[in-house]
């Protein structure tokens, strides 16, 4: 319906397919949450047809910004988190009444974790995509959507709202007083290995950070 370009990508609002599948179970224990068991299922995709708004980065800026895709793809799963959280705040709505996704602004792949809670990416048809290779096209996406069918009339406003809710979703990740990021500001998020540079929190400050366009500062210090 509507996109506002900047100069390192866009932000868009339109009509969604939503094609949501369910790839396994995890068994969870009260009280200590502890993981103590999983496995897989094998159930109808569900299918609706939405509205949503979403945000994109063009190719030859996340080459610059980023040494690896891997990482920019990180860097984009955790800046939809916070964005999630920001838009449903400032929407006045339930985290469940908007519904996240990043994957290729094109629909070829979707970004995914494999039980190690690794990111990675796959086909609708379950294949796996090697982003890392130069071939592949590299354009992820944060798509927030009505989690309703025929949409409920939030991802309009949100639109409106786009520039300030990156703006307060960059400052809830950069306030936050952990290291390398936490439910609170990016989700769960596996620790960086040793001898790795890469941190998450670091790679999705530098997103939110672009996403603002014309408006964003670059940031200093904060690789770890």
């Amino acid at each position: 319906f509507e996109r506002r370009e900047h100069v390192a990508g866009n932000c868009s609002h339109g009509e969604a397919h939503v094609l949501r599948r369910v790839a396994g179970y995890k068994k969870i224990r009260y009280y200590t949450h502890e993981n103590i068991g999983y496995g897989n299922v094998n159930l109808p995709d569900q299918e609706m047809h939405t509205t949503a708004v979403w945000w994109e980065l063009r190719p030859e800026v996340l080459a610059r910004a980023f040494p690896s895709r891997f990482e920019a793809l990180d860097g984009f799963l955790g800046a939809a988190h916070a964005l999630h959280h920001m838009a449903a705040l400032m929407s006045l709505a339930e985290l469940r009444d908007i519904g996240r996704s990043v994957g290729d602004g094109q629909a070829g792949w979707s970004a995914t974790a494999d039980a190690s809670g690794r990111t990675g990416a796959r086909t609708l048809d379950g294949q796996t995509v090697d982003i890392g290779a130069s071939h592949v096209p590299f354009r992820p996406a944060v798509h927030l959507y009505d989690a309703y069918p025929g949409g409920i009339g939030i991802s309009a406003p949100l639109f409106g709202l786009q520039a300030e809710v990156v703006r307060r979703a960059h400052q809830l990740v950069q306030d936050c007083p952990c290291a390398h990021g936490c439910p609170a500001c990016i989700g769960p998020v596996l620790p960086p290995q040793e001898r790795v540079r890469h941190s998450p929190k670091a790679a999705a400050l530098e997103v939110l950070r672009l996403l603002q366009g014309d408006d964003a500062v670059p940031l200093t210090g904060l690789t770890q």
